[in-house]
């Protein structure tokens, strides 16, 4: 890796132009911010819609990205938590703030503090980056919006050897599915699910079957197969022992995968004797909701707005990326996601989002510098 002190960005010009590497000025941290060096950057699907569908941005030129891993560089006046030569991974939030400093896709980006973990030496950079946006999505779907409590450490157990699930959690069999859960959101959703002390239900593909129960899921079934809504809901009944799944989130949140969604609301809805006002099921979509589809009325529906990490909910970044998710790493009881490298450093920034729109499933892109 170079260790050329310079920042070149990948910045893109206009909306749907390609990326052109510039060189930049090394950004100052603020009082609360910290310089990362990066040696590995990730690419989400946010990032190309954002190049090609013109989301999130206000002005031009943009520096795209939020997942970045390295070292740190430099700190803010207020940062205790981090020093120089700490390797770390961060969410940046330059879709918040639109401030081309905050962007992922260069070799230099400030990172509010809030939004770092300490990396235990077992985790390379390469996993590391896997890990921010899909964390921060998690956090933000189970602990915001679920309003689920924050798993605390002393509550933590040892993983059960078969699954990675944790079995010796009482409560209550509160269910969780997690349609896709093999995708980068899915696979930090049930990770934190699990903490959390929920019991897991997932669909993916056959061939993430395996991965996803490592992850701590108690049913997986195949999304595309036609009976795939009434075997999540036996499932819930069968192998996870939970007659009501209370919580759901859709990772891909199309017009397609949300009626399903519903249908397996509906019939894992929980028994209905008319004795009391049943309480609404919730479901987390992580695109806005489709136009054409009506939400029952026993479904509260909730549209995640993941940038709330940076911005009014600071005090739950801190307790997950300073305070929990570094232990996680350390004990496995968090795992990141497969990477695959993109050759080319910032230069393979461009091809590693062509890549991820033509469809990239159970693993993350990223490029290493």
């Amino acid at each position: 890796m170079s260790s050329t002190i310079a920042n070149f960005a990948a910045v893109l010009p206009s909306a749907g132009s390609n990326l052109v590497i510039e060189e930049r000025a090394i950004p100052s941290p603020g009082v609360d911010e910290v310089l990362i060096r990066n040696h590995a950057i990730a690419v989400n699907p946010v990032d190309w819609k954002r190049q090609f569908l013109n989301l999130y941005i206000s002005s031009y030129p943009a520096i795209l990205g939020t997942d970045v891993a390295g070292v740190v560089e430099a700190v803010g006046s207020a940062v205790t938590l981090f020093k120089k030569g700490d390797r770390v991974l961060g969410s940046s939030p330059a879709i918040a703030t639109n401030n081309l400093d905050h962007g992922a896709f260069q070799t230099y980006t400030l990172v509010q503090a809030s939004a770092v973990t300490k990396l235990p030496d077992s985790i390379s950079f390469k996993q590391a980056a896997t890990l921010p946006a899909a964390i921060s999505t998690a956090a933000v779907t189970l602990f915001h919006v679920f309003d689920l409590p924050l798993p605390q450490p002393e509550q933590q157990q040892e993983p059960s050897a078969a699954t990675g699930a944790d079995t010796t959690r009482t409560n209550k069999k509160e269910a969780i599915l997690v349609w896709s859960g093999a995708s980068s959101a899915g696979n930090a959703m049930m990770q934190l699910a699990r903490l959390a002390g929920l019991t897991v239900l997932a669909s993916a593909s056959p061939r993430h079957h395996a991965l996803v129960r490592s992850l701590g899921a108690a049913a997986v079934v195949d999304y595309r197969s036609p009976t795939a809504v009434t075997d999540l809901a036996e499932a819930a009944r069968r192998d996870a022992g939970v007659s009501e799944i209370r919580y759901a989130v859709d990772a891909i949140s199309t017009a397609e995968t949300v009626p399903l969604v519903l249908d397996v609301l509906a019939q894992a809805g929980g028994d209905d004797d008319g004795s009391k006002e049943k309480t609404k099921q919730k479901l987390a979509h992580l695109l806005p909701w489709p136009e054409e589809i009506t939400v029952p009325n026993g479904v509260e529906e909730t549209f995640v707005k993941g940038y709330v990490i940076w911005t009014e909910r600071r005090d739950l970044a801190a307790s997950v990326f300073n305070d929990l998710l570094g232990r996680w790493l350390e004990t496995g009881e968090v795992v990141p996601q497969a990477a695959r490298v993109i050759e080319g450093g910032l230069e393979g920034l461009q091809t590693a989002l062509n890549v991820l729109r033509e469809g990239v499933s159970g693993e993350k892109l990223v490029v290493e510098l």
